[in-house]
């Protein structure tokens, strides 16, 4: 008898004895990073809206009015702490320790074109903790929006990390919606982020090590899977590992045969996904017989002829890898 069911996986439980261990976590030093690099002027216009300082983490723009803010950070105007993830202070960058460090927007009492412009000022990137000097050169009144400004760089002679994807591996293939667990190696520098990306859709971000997230796919197709590793203010992308997210097709088995000593029948399948053939002779107990990943559509499977009086067959597709 053969039946047409799915197989059904199911996480076991284990229990016992747990021991918990209390731990005093202590502060690990960490070395700020000063952008000591050239400097590079921004002037906000319709052809160029935002200052992106580091794509992904800190986009400056401004509206008619009011402050910056941070369309990285998910403001789409300015609040009481915008810019987000940033926070500013009069005075030179070598003296970047020293300086007393606030909001942008809590600098706000009366003209504050004039407390702003052609003063040296320090930017902190809080997130990164990078460092950089800012000088504005322009701020629009009235309404009229606007600004310009002068800041640093990174230092040219701070290296890009190295960053490589090392699951899931090229060509991997998941059935949609998927859940795809993504994993990259960095070497090079203090990383601070990790973020993975479909085509130029993010799926997710890691600030530490293992920098491994789990992105949603939910539309079948071909995927170009990247990641963006940034340390000390200087990014690095891995190559392309290629996927497929497929529609998952109803598991179907065909009219079975017998001859020649064996016992035959086809299931559908998707290729590139993995499959177990199950048997059972009193459709309580099932062992698995097979497990391998599809390279057709309709795949074969045989096995001798049994002397039992009965035994039945089940295939099911196993989880997303």
């Amino acid at each position: 008898m053969i039946t047409n069911r799915l197989l059904s996986v199911t996480a076991g439980c284990w229990r016992g004895a747990v021991f918990v261990l209390a731990a005093i976590a202590l502060p690990l030093s960490h070395a700020a990073t000063l952008w000591t690099g050239p400097t590079t002027d921004f002037t906000q216009s319709p052809t160029s809206p935002s200052d992106v300082i580091l794509a992904g983490k800190v986009v400056l723009t401004r509206g008619s009015n009011d402050v910056l803010y941070n369309t990285a950070a998910g403001e789409t105007s300015a609040g009481p702490s915008s810019p987000l993830d940033t926070e500013w202070a009069f005075g030179a960058l070598a003296d970047y320790s020293e300086l007393s460090y606030q909001s942008l927007e809590s600098m706000r009492n009366g003209d504050l074109a004039a407390l702003l412009l052609n003063q040296a000022m320090v930017m902190h990137l809080i997130n990164e903790d990078i460092y950089l000097s800012v000088e504005f050169t322009q701020w629009g009144q009235n309404k009229a929006g606007g600004f310009a400004y002068t800041r640093s760089t990174p230092s040219v002679s701070v290296p890009p990390p190295t960053v490589s994807i090392i699951n899931p591996s090229p060509g991997a293939t998941f059935a949609a919606p998927a859940s795809v667990m993504l994993t990259a190696t960095v070497t090079g520098g203090s990383v601070t982020n990790v973020e993975f990306f479909a085509g130029t859709n993010s799926l997710g971000q890691a600030t530490g090590p293992p920098f491994s997230v789990t992105g949603s796919i939910a539309a079948p197709g071909a995927y170009a899977l990247t990641a963006v590793a940034t340390a000390g203010g200087v990014s690095g992308t891995s190559p392309v590992v290629n996927i497929t997210v497929v529609a998952p097709l109803a598991v179907s088995l065909s009219a079975p045969s017998a001859g020649g000593g064996l016992f035959s029948f086809s299931y559908s399948a998707n290729p590139g996904q993995s499959y177990v053939v199950q048997s059972s002779s009193n459709l309580v107990d099932w062992v698995p017989v097979v497990t391998n990943i599809a390279s057709s559509t309709l795949v074969p499977f045989s096995e001798g002829l049994s002397a039992k009086a009965s035994r039945y067959y089940r295939v099911g597709r196993l989880p997303n890898p």
